[in-house]
């Protein structure tokens, strides 16, 4: 049963995908969140079998290793000193990004500490997923030791209240937000070629992607990258074998992030063909595996007090970002598009842009977005465990 299990979890992000590129309305929809959905609607059919709840170890074992290989795989194929360049003056912008996550998260866990058990890990995987994404997230719920139920419950909310920013920020935000910032100046010139050039394999979430995984080349340039991957992991798990058990998966994490940006430094690594996407596929493989832990209880019974906490870091964290661009002169173009690198992710920046009718910004858009993607880990760890000594303080 447990063989079983492992190609259920494996297989069913394939059979997703191959139904997306043949169903458009299910393309519409996205193959990453079809798959969490897909293990939801797993958890509610077998929820009540008892030999699929003694298997939730097994279930917890594919996450967790999963998420570990997937971690340094994201990574490996992004130029960091391009990023950093091409950022320019975005990065001041992305700067009062982070930092404005950074203490709405800690401010509202002051706030909430008495409503919400474990409000630390819950700052935490925020702080992850709104300076980076949901691996972020996913690797600091490790890293603190989260509850699944937990985990599971906050990508709920995250999906349904991101998806309102999203809706906001494309539609109403430009023109409410340009009555307090400047407008942007800039020019556009080969701003579409380069950020194809540059970061067309991160840009496209769609699940035609994954087409390349086919070609003989790319396999074996992908699984060159999961043997790296795996032998990062071993390093990250003997670094973290000699610290105290209660940090033990912060530091697993800390290194594995820290070793897999330092691989993508080496060319040869860098260049290694379709690590991304596998990546990606065991990200599908972790969200699937994640949604069949899920307690179904969690979407028709609503926690109001963790789902107006994300609330209050989505509406918060814009709300500061706004007045600090307001302070340092930041126009409104690059203030939105920093505000989403931040909150979404890598993917969403074309779709930003052109709502906002300005192609020039999606190269430092790419930059920020990866720039964060890389600090995610790191902030999310910090904040958990400094909220974690702010509340006992």
């Amino acid at each position: 049963m447990a063989i079983a299990v492992l190609l259920l979890c494996a297989l069913t992000p394939a059979a997703l995908i191959i139904l997306c590129q043949r169903l458009p309305l299910l393309e519409k929809a996205g193959v990453v969140v079809l798959t969490f959905v897909a293990g939801i609607g797993i958890s509610a059919l077998l929820a009540a079998m008892p030999l699929w709840q003694s298997l939730s170890e097994v279930r917890t074992s594919i996450s967790e290793i999963t998420i570990a290989l997937a971690l340094p795989m994201l990574v490996f194929s992004i130029d960091v000193k391009a990023s950093l360049r091409m950022a320019g003056n975005t990065l001041k912008s992305m700067a009062f990004a982070l930092l404005s996550v950074l203490l709405v998260s800690a401010a509202s866990a002051f706030v909430y500490a008495g409503q919400l058990d474990n409000v630390w890990q819950i700052a935490g995987m925020s702080v992850g997923a709104y300076t980076g994404g949901g691996p972020n997230m996913a690797a600091i719920k490790t890293a603190t030791g989260a509850d699944e139920t937990l985990f599971t419950t906050m990508i709920t909310y995250d999906i349904l209240l991101s998806s309102l920013y999203l809706l906001f920020v494309m539609t109403l935000a430009k023109p409410l937000f340009s009555r307090l910032l400047k407008p942007y100046r800039g020019n556009d010139q080969n701003a579409e070629h380069e950020s194809s050039a540059t970061f067309a394999h991160l840009a496209d979430e769609t699940a035609y992607a994954y087409r390349i995984l086919l070609q003989k080349n790319v396999v074996l340039n992908a699984l060159g990258g999961l043997l790296i991957s795996a032998a990062i992991v071993a390093l990250a798990v003997a670094v973290a074998s000699v610290v105290p058990g209660s940090m033990a998966s912060a530091v697993t994490i800390i290194t594995i992030t820290s070793l897999g940006v330092a691989a993508s430094f080496i060319p040869f690594v860098r260049q290694l063909k379709g690590t991304f996407q596998l990546g990606m596929y065991l990200i599908l493989i972790f969200c699937f595996t994640t949604g069949s832990m899920t307690d179904t209880g969690v979407i028709t019974d609503l926690n109001m007090a963790l789902f107006s906490y994300i609330g209050a870091i989505l509406l918060g964290s814009l709300l500061l970002q706004a007045l600090l661009c307001r302070l340092f002169n930041i126009d409104t173009d690059t203030f939105l598009i920093t505000s989403s690198a931040a909150i979404m992710s890598v993917p969403f920046i074309p779709v930003i842009a052109g709502a906002i009718k300005n192609r020039a910004i999606i190269l430092p858009g790419f930059a920020a977005a990866i720039i964060g993607y890389i600090l995610g880990n790191y902030l999310g760890i910090v904040m958990a465990w400094f909220t974690r000594w702010l509340i006992s303080a």
